[in-house]
């Protein structure tokens, strides 16, 4: 274990928020000394206490000298703005998934400073030890197709998940599955179906989203994401979200199913490994901390991008989809 001044010194913008606050106490437990934490109001002050932690009302206070990573976790349309003024005074930053609500807001992050060497996109799910498991057999096998269902709990959708300007489901959950998929293959798919319902709460934004689209190459992905109500009996992130990635190919079958790999062989074989439940959060920092001295995120800008333009496309196909009204 490092020393408080060996230690990589960080600062978490969000903090009060819980995803803010599962970084701060991740960073700490993986080793950083958690030396700010930026909130407006006093919310996270018992935070700022129990890591040893400067709590401060803006990111203007942060000093650029004394930091070696800035972490953002804020409603998707503030991060755009506050991660390029921090590139371009100079910090090396972690930005909660996904990198915009849009590209729209995409774009004022592209023109920042350094955007390409010192920014890093916080998609958790590459962070799981199934995931370079996963990537490797899709490179290894001829895909026909993938489905993915990724599930949510919430109580209630309300607070900024409700605000129709964070982009719904598609943008808060079902990127995540978009970004992972996206990045096993070449070229931007195209939108086959899209549809969209705010059925489960009554809120203002997409609740459930379901669509397929096809990539190049011909192979087909599915795409269910959707908040749930009820809590499922298993789950990433301590049981929150339900996650399922079936993978078809000429070869056989894979199905990852939150902490478990399974896979059918055309000849009749299976392979079936359950892994203890991973803290996402931790393995992500421990892994930013490596970006801190130079190892490359495994989610670039570009990445990152590329996954946002493509919510984008399941967006419109859905609005195009609704049932117009009058």
């Amino acid at each position: 274990m490092m020393t408080a001044e060996q230690a990589p010194r960080v600062a978490v913008v969000g903090a009060a928020g819980w995803a803010g606050s599962r970084h701060a106490r991740a960073f700490a437990q993986a080793g950083a000394n958690v030396i700010h934490l930026v909130e407006k109001d006093e919310r996270a002050f018992a935070l700022a206490q129990e890591l040893g932690a400067h709590l401060l009302p803006s990111t203007h206070e942060l000093p650029s000298d004394q930091l070696d990573l800035v972490v953002i976790a804020l409603p998707t349309t503030l991060q755009p703005a506050i991660c390029a003024d921090l590139l371009n005074r100079g910090f090396r930053v972690l930005t909660e998934k996904p990198v915009a609500a849009d590209a729209e807001g995409a774009a004022i992050i592209g023109a920042a400073s350094g955007v390409n060497e010192r920014l890093m996109v916080g998609y958790t799910l590459h962070q799981h030890p199934i995931a370079p498991l996963v990537s490797q057999w899709v490179r290894d096998n001829e895909v026909i197709a993938v489905s993915v269902r990724s599930v949510a709990h919430k109580q209630n959708v309300d607070s900024w998940r409700a605000d129709p300007k964070e982009g719904g489901v598609a943008v808060v959950n079902g990127i995540h599955a978009i970004e992972l998929v996206s990045s096993w293959f070449d070229g931007d798919p195209k939108v086959l179906t899209a549809k969209a319902s705010s059925s489960l709460y009554g809120s203002p934004v997409s609740e459930h989203v379901l669509s397929t689209l096809e990539f190049p190459s011909g192979v087909v992905f599915t795409l269910q994401s959707y908040w749930s109500p009820w809590q499922e009996p298993q789950g990433l992130n301590q049981g929150d979200w339900s996650l399922t990635i079936d993978v078809l190919t000429t070869a056989g079958r894979l199905l990852w199913s939150n902490d478990s790999l399974r896979v059918w062989e055309r000849g009749g074989g299976q392979h079936e490994k359950t892994f203890d439940p991973s803290d996402l959060f931790l393995r992500q920092a421990e892994a930013a901390l490596r970006f801190c001295v130079g190892e490359t995120p495994a989610v670039t800008f570009s990445q990152a991008l590329r996954a946002t333009e493509i919510a984008d496309a399941v967006r419109r196909g859905a609005a195009a989809s609704a049932p117009r009204r009058g």
